[in-house]
């Protein structure tokens, strides 16, 4: 299979949501699309190119059931190819994440073997430990604060 075309892509999903039974074929058209839209430029410089692909079909496979057959004219070469447009964003994303903390290992490595020496080890992992939460990203969850309902006290 050289091509994917909407009218078999369309064809299959709806053989899924009949039978509920993934087939190879469509397998085979989301890992096409998913290749064809790795080539692109703006996705073609990455070496974990390969790992983008896979998590994309997963992705894809994932939210299949989410496609929906009852619109006046389904596409879905377009939602599919957004679902891999998203995931290949959150893919790199991630990976620019465990770079950057990969980096601050590294460094800090340096600093721990030129430290090494120290006498009072827990002063010195005290000093040197390394704050992950800015990274990684991970904010609390603000409360949402209730209104409260104004009685009204003006009479007729």
């Amino acid at each position: 299979m050289d091509y994917i075309n909407n009218k078999k892509l369309f064809k299959e999903i709806k053989k899924y949501n009949d039978d509920g039974i993934r087939s190879e074929e469509l397998g085979k058209m989301f890992l096409l699309l998913a290749k064809r839209y790795s080539s692109r430029g703006s996705f073609a410089g990455y070496s974990w190119k390969d790992d983008m692909v896979c998590e994309a079909v997963l992705t894809c496979i994932k939210y299949m059931h989410n496609f929906r057959l009852d619109i006046e004219k389904p596409n879905p070469f377009a939602y599919f190819s957004l679902i891999i447009h998203n995931s290949f964003l959150n893919y790199i994303s991630k990976q620019k994440k465990h770079s950057t903390i990969k980096d601050l290992c590294y460094k800090n490595l340096d600093l721990i073997t030129t430290d090494a020496n120290s006498d009072d080890e827990y002063e010195f992992f005290n000093i040197y430990g390394i704050d992950y939460q800015p990274i990684m990203g991970n904010k609390k969850k603000k409360k949402r604060k209730k209104k409260k309902k104004i009685k009204d006290t003006t009479e007729v």
